[in-house]
Formats: C-alpha cells, sequence, structure tokens
C-alpha cells in the first residue's frame, strides 16, 4: 500500500529495548539494500535521506548514528555493491594452464561485471558527484583499490608464480590489466551501450594479447640481461 516501506521485518530487541547486534546487522544491510536501490532508480537528487529511511523501515536515528549524511551513505552503498560482486571475479583452482585462456576467462567475469546495467549506472553516479565531496571519493577508492583489484591482483600473482610472466608491482599491473579490459567497453556502454558479443570479444582477446606482451617482452629483456658476461 502507498506510504508504506518496501523493506519489511520485524525487529527485535535486546536487553533495555535496544537492538541485539545481529538485529543491528540485519537492518543495516536492510538499509543499505534499499539504499542502493533507490539511488539505482531515482539517482542522487531523486533519493533522500526520508525516502530511504521510510521504504526501508528503518529510523533515521539509526541512519545517522552510522552515516554522516546522504554522500556517507551513498559510499556505503556502492561498497556493498562491490563486495557482494567482488567473487564473480575469481577464476576456479586449479587455473587454467594455458595463461591466454586464464586471462580471458578473468576478462570476461570482469566485463560481465563492469557492464551491468546496475554497475554502470552506480558508475554515472559516482562521477557526477565525486566532485562535491572529493574527501569522500578519495577514501572509498583508498578503501576499495584492493577489493576490486585483489583477485585480478591474485590471479596474476599466480601465473607469475609459476614463470609465465614477469609482474613487477601486482598493484600496478593489476591495474593496467583492468583498464585494458574494462576502460573502453565501460565508457562505449555509457555512452551508447554494450558493443556486439563479437565485438566485446574480439577486444578482449587483443587486451588479454597486448598484456602479455608486454609482460612476456619483460622477463625476456630481463632473462638476456642476467645471461650477459
Amino acid at each position: 500500500m502507498p506510504g508504506q516501506p518496501l523493506e519489511r521485518g520485524e525487529f527485535k530487541r535486546g536487553r533495555g529495548g535496544r537492538p541485539t547486534q545481529k538485529e543491528a546487522e540485519r537492518r543495516h544491510r536492510t538499509l543499505l539494500k534499499t539504499a542502493t536501490r533507490l539511488f539505482l532508480k531515482s539517482g542522487w537528487d531523486g533519493t533522500s535521506i526520508d525516502e530511504i529511511s521510510r521504504q526501508s523501515g528503518i529510523a533515521k536515528r539509526f541512519i545517522y548514528a552510522r552515516y554522516a549524511d546522504k554522500a556517507a551513505l551513498f559510499v556505503g552503498a556502492l561498497e556493498r555493491f562491490i563486495e557482494e560482486h567482488a567473487e564473480a571475479l575469481q577464476v576456479s583452482e586449479p587455473l587454467p594452464k594455458d595463461i591466454d585462456q586464464g586471462l580471458y576467462v578473468l576478462g570476461k567475469r570482469m566485463l560481465d561485471l563492469a557492464l551491468r546495467p546496475e554497475a554502470l549506472t552506480f558508475h554515472r553516479l559516482f562521477i557526477a558527484e565525486a566532485h562535491r565531496f572529493p574527501q569522500l571519493a578519495r577514501l572509498f577508492i583508498e578503501h576499495n583499490r584492493h577489493r576490486s583489484l585483489g583477485n585480478i591482483e591474485h590471479t596474476l600473482r599466480a601465473y607469475a608464480d609459476r614463470g609465465d610472466i614477469e609482474l613487477g608491482d601486482p598493484q600496478i599491473r593489476a591495474e593496467q590489466f583492468f583498464i585494458l579490459v574494462v576502460g573502453v567497453p565501460q565508457r562505449l556502454a555509457m555512452l551508447i551501450g554494450r558493443a556486439p558479443p563479437a565485438e566485446e570479444d574480439r577486444r578482449l582477446r587483443e587486451a588479454v594479447r597486448l598484456f602479455l606482451d608486454g609482460c612476456r617482452q619483460r622477463m625476456q629483456s630481463e632473462q638476456k640481461i642476467r645471461a650477459r658476461p
């Protein structure tokens, strides 16, 4: 019915009328779920703390006890989105023996995540609003850099340990792989929509090839230097 919260659930209380820790965690999940849905649906300007409170059934005092303002709640909702989808980037063990195939599989999963409509919407919102809250944007990047790149770095390290590539700085290599694979397809998807599967696949295979050419060439060059008398 109109005016009633969309996210329902009995809120349990512990001694003294305060919510138990388990209940507080459940409320927090409900809050972030509702905030995510409303930000995706209505954007930044169309979403208010009052509406999030109403539709989640979470009191504003509970919200402000955890988030200073709407900007902080937006960052919290975006962090939740990344955390929930991070597992999609994991490449099953054991890794494919062929590194080209292994990085192709990883890149395919990266694209499937980054090009989802909700991911593109969040990316647009974050870019559009980051200039208003530069400190929050900086903190978000610092807190989530490893979360978003951790699985990429783990896969690259595994192949480097096998001797397939020369990794150098793992974090920088993970960033470079991410940009090569996701950069152009994500930009195109935000502007004109996702590319046809055949074009997307060709671009992905070329990105993997370019990345590996660089890592292998560096490894071979260093091997030649070490072999010199």
